[in-house]
């Protein structure tokens, strides 16, 4: 540990991924090689020393706050109106957000419903905020997440097209909006200028690593942050895979095509989807297609049925969460829909980034 604070933040365009290790690009390329000739290798990474499992990273310790806290006052986003805070996936952004909001008193907005999203309800969704009187706002708020504001669906894009100019023309006052880095790369392309004043954590350094407890030399360190593309939250969950517990990454099927990559873009895009919200944005998938490649790759550690989803934290054993998401599992492959939301495991990210990469996906820029 080091007394230093090391977290940063930084503008969003100054973001540069620590460049991996030549050997780590060789071994990515040949695994690329070996799907392309329809091989299939797991992508494992053995270490010779015995590693101790560090604690996760705490995005809501007094150290992440002071750097967010610090940045933000040297922006002035208040001045600004408005300003995003880009939250690449299992980065932890969102949850630094949420602690910094409530410290700083800031009103949590809720999201609009499917309901207000299908009929463009933009002035209905405002007047439900709780710290909205009339049409008047009160304080400066906060939205943690927004890909909770739209889905890729012809008719799921009209509010957040309708409500995106008037937030940023200061309609709904000052704010700070939390946004996926997909769904950023995403909004960013269909939106016609530039969306303005965007942040993100600076990428993690070796310093940051040993400040949460991940030991190593330096080379070590460097190479970890490298592979996570200096994603924070995505290192720790290698380290602990990969390093600790010797886990190889999950590898997608030989037999991943067309529809795999719109249900892995779908996922990512809006940070999980249910069965159902699935079958609505890829209506050209069928659904029983849709069950068979949830099955597949859910039984290869790609993606998992999220049962916590809106439940406390350690309300449930490990056993309890297992049982849960093998019998979500299981409804799935008897033909049950339901509306548990899958999402994207942390040791499979990297597969699926390049996977989606391959075949020319629109990327984030993290």
């Amino acid at each position: 540990m080091t007394d230093k604070n090391h977290w940063q933040l930084i503008p969003a365009q100054e973001y540069e991924c620590p460049a991996p290790p030549t050997v780590m690009r060789l071994k990515q390329q040949w695994r690329r090689l070996l799907r392309t000739l329809g091989v299939v290798k797991s992508a494992d990474l053995a270490i010779n020393e015995e590693q101790s499992e560090p604690d996760p990273p705490d995005f809501t310790a007094s150290a992440a706050q002071a750097a967010l806290a610090g940045y933000l006052s040297d922006v002035d986003c208040a001045q600004q109106g408005v300003c995003f805070l880009l939250d690449p996936p299992f980065s932890g952004t969102a949850a630094m957000a949420r602690t910094w909001g409530w410290q700083q008193g800031r009103a949590l907005l809720t999201p609009p419903t499917d309901e207000q999203i299908a009929q463009v309800a933009v002035d209905d969704w405002w007047l439900q905020q709780p710290m909205v009187k009339g049409q008047v706002h009160t304080q400066a708020w906060l939205i943690d997440d927004l890909a909770c504001y739209f889905l890729r669906t012809a008719a799921g894009l009209h509010f957040i097209r309708a409500w995106l100019p008037r937030v940023l023309a200061g309609e709904f006052g000052v704010g700070l909006i939390v946004c996926d880095s997909w769904a950023f790369a995403f909004l960013s392309r269909d939106w016609p200028q530039n969306l303005p004043s965007s942040h993100s954590l600076a990428p993690a350094t070796p310093d940051l690593l040993r400040q949460l407890g991940i030991k190593g030399k330096d080379h070590l360190l460097e190479r970890l942050a490298g592979e996570a593309r200096g994603n924070l939250g995505l290192a720790w969950a290698l380290w602990r895979g990969k390093y600790v517990d010797q886990q190889s990454l999950p590898v997608l099927p030989v037999t991943a095509n067309d529809a795999t990559g719109f249900i892995l873009y779908a996922l990512l895009l809006h940070r999980g989807l249910s069965l159902t919200q699935l079958a609505e944005v890829l209506s050209n998938v069928a659904l029983d297609e849709l069950k068979v490649q949830l099955l597949s790759l859910s039984q290869r550690g790609i993606i998992y049925a999220d049962v916590e989803s809106g439940a406390e934290n350690g309300a449930k054993s490990d056993a309890e969460r297992d049982a849960k998401r093998d019998a979500v599992t299981g409804s799935v492959a008897e033909g049950d829909s339901n509306e548990t939301p899958w999402r994207i495991t942390a040791l499979a990210y990297l597969t699926v980034r390049e996977f989606l990469g391959g075949r020319d996906y629109l990327l984030d820029d993290f």
